[in-house]
């Protein structure tokens, strides 16, 4: 009997857990569950500093970890969204059509917020003046240029208030689909700003019948001193050279590029002729120079007397009438000699830099008679396959640092293990 009643009480133990479960299981244990979230209709409007309504911007309300609800201010710059109760940020974008007296693309990210019911949210722009833009040439305006920020990215400005009771947020702002009047101005709106950065026109000047394409650039642009910008886009000449080796060999196929008026206007880049000849509708006056030379394929005849990578830069001075004859420093010849680990040559072996695109350490050398010395950096990169001996051979201008090279690949026979490299200069 004494073993009996241990076991029935067992069993009453585990029916009596069942029957909680499935108590639980039916709500009818309702203090054990969360009560459902809550949620509130939101009411508010976007305005400018004079109080006008602004329609078209676009309110994304986040609560918590929840998806972001959207809705868009009417034509009196009211909203209305139904959103869960808590913390919350928003983010306002302006219109596709910007509103009058507001930068063509703007947007306040983040304001911070608490939803509550029976909520009104009243954003308040910050203020934005307008600013005049000149696109000119020879003081003469040039019609037609589109006008935006340089690159890609948008500005940040000042922090402002756009909700009282929150934290301060930076707007971002930029100016697409400006373009100049016949007087070369057009007129953009920014909010007050100590830096958006730099504004661009692009343009096509035709000189002698060839085209050619500017940027004109202006400065940093300061709203809270500046009040106008002027992107100087000066007259143009042709400036023209030519491009030697150092036997006096005309160099065809080598990149030219002039760059001028203080990095205001850009010039379109041309490959040299077959008489080395080249010729660049540029700004007299303080220049930057590129000369490039790229044939990094195996299968393609390497340069005559130069190497087959390499680029120049100059800041020098032009006057589009004195000739830029440029005359390239002698070369010599590295021989490469690729040997397996055992110091057997391996044939059909290629020598590359180690990263591609990566150049050694620039050298200065004169190009151009009466112009400062250039900067020359080069790539190693073999004229062709090694040889039954192992030996291949690379062309470079003389230079105290040759950079890290590899063999990349080799033949199918010696495709095992072949990457080590040993140079030998004769």
């Amino acid at each position: 009997m004494s073993l009996s009643r241990p076991r029935s009480l067992r069993r009453t133990t585990t029916l009596t857990t069942v029957a909680a479960v499935g108590l639980l299981g039916t709500g009818l244990l309702g203090t054990a569950q969360a009560a459902p979230p809550t949620s509130t209709t939101v009411t508010g409007t976007v305005k400018t500093a004079s109080g006008t309504g602004v329609s078209g911007v676009k309110v994304n309300i986040k609560v918590g970890a929840t998806t972001a609800v959207s809705a868009t201010t009417s034509s009196t710059g009211a909203f209305s969204a139904t959103v869960r109760t808590g913390t919350a940020t928003v983010d306002l974008i302006g219109p596709t059509a910007s509103a009058t007296g507001l930068p063509q693309v703007w947007a306040f990210k983040n304001v911070g917020t608490s939803i509550v019911n029976n909520g009104v949210l009243t954003f308040t722009l910050p203020a934005a003046s307008p600013e005049t833009a000149r696109v000119q040439r020879a003081n003469v305006g040039v019609a037609g240029v589109p006008v935006v920020q340089c690159g890609a990215a948008t500005s940040t400005a000042d922090a402002a208030v756009v909700l009282v009771g929150s934290a301060a947020v930076a707007p971002t702002q930029d100016f697409t689909g400006a373009t100049t009047n016949a007087s070369g101005d057009v007129v953009i709106n920014a909010f007050g700003d100590t830096n958006f950065g730099r504004l661009c026109g692009a343009y096509t000047q035709t000189v002698d019948g060839a085209a050619t394409d500017f940027l004109a650039r202006s400065g940093v642009k300061d709203t809270a001193a500046i009040s106008g910008i002027t992107l100087f886009a000066p007259p143009t000449v042709p400036q023209t050279g030519t491009i030697k080796d150092n036997l006096g060999n005309a160099k065809s196929g080598l990149t030219v590029a002039f760059r001028s008026a203080g990095g205001q206007v850009d010039s379109a880049s041309a490959p040299t002729s077959t008489s080395g000849a080249f010729s660049c509708a540029i700004a007299s006056g303080s220049v930057f120079a590129r000369l490039n030379s790229r044939s990094l394929s195996s299968t393609v005849a390497p340069p005559t007397n130069i190497p087959r990578s390499f680029k120049a830069t100059i800041d020098g001075t032009a006057n589009g009438t004195t000739a830029w004859n440029v005359n390239l420093p002698a070369t010599v010849r590295l021989d490469v000699k690729v040997i397996n680990a055992d110091g057997s040559p391996v044939e059909n072996a290629v020598v590359r830099p180690v990263a591609t695109g990566g150049y050694d350490a620039a050298n200065p050398v004169v190009l151009v008679s009466g112009q400062p010395a250039a900067q020359i950096n080069q790539q190693i990169y073999s004229d062709g396959l090694s040889n039954n001996l192992g030996i291949t051979s690379v062309r470079l201008f003389p230079d105290t640092s040759l950079g890290s090279f590899t063999v990349p690949r080799t033949s199918v026979a010696d495709s095992a293990g072949r990457r080590q490299s040993r140079p030998a200069q004769r």
